[in-house]
């Protein structure tokens, strides 16, 4: 058998895709009914361990720093959370995203 390939209308060039640039600014978390916002190196943290966690199948208490503190996040595999990752905002700078999201 062989492999055909279709060319996709919707797959930009080369030239296009370069001018976006996507950069994680901060992290929302969202546990148990509340929203935790967060600097991407916290955000990152959270999400290794979290990642760890869920694979070896095991609960334990996760440390979250966070805009307005620090908590300990009880996470394990029948625990929900979720991880959002927040981009600069469209014509914008970080700075910008930053004071709207409280982190500057």
């Amino acid at each position: 058998m062989t492999d055909t390939r279709t060319v996709d209308a919707e797959v930009l060039p080369d030239a296009e895709v370069a001018g976006l640039s996507a950069k994680t600014v901060a992290h929302v978390i969202h546990y148990r009914r509340k929203t935790y916002v967060t600097k991407p190196a916290e955000g990152y943290a959270l999400l290794k361990r979290v990642r760890t966690l869920l694979r070896d199948g095991t609960t334990d208490l996760v440390p979250l720093v966070h805009r307005d503190g620090f908590v300990w996040l009880a996470v394990g595999p029948s625990i929900p959370i979720a991880i959002d990752e927040i981009e600069t905002d469209a014509g914008h700078s970080e700075k910008h995203t930053l004071k709207r999201l409280g982190l500057d």
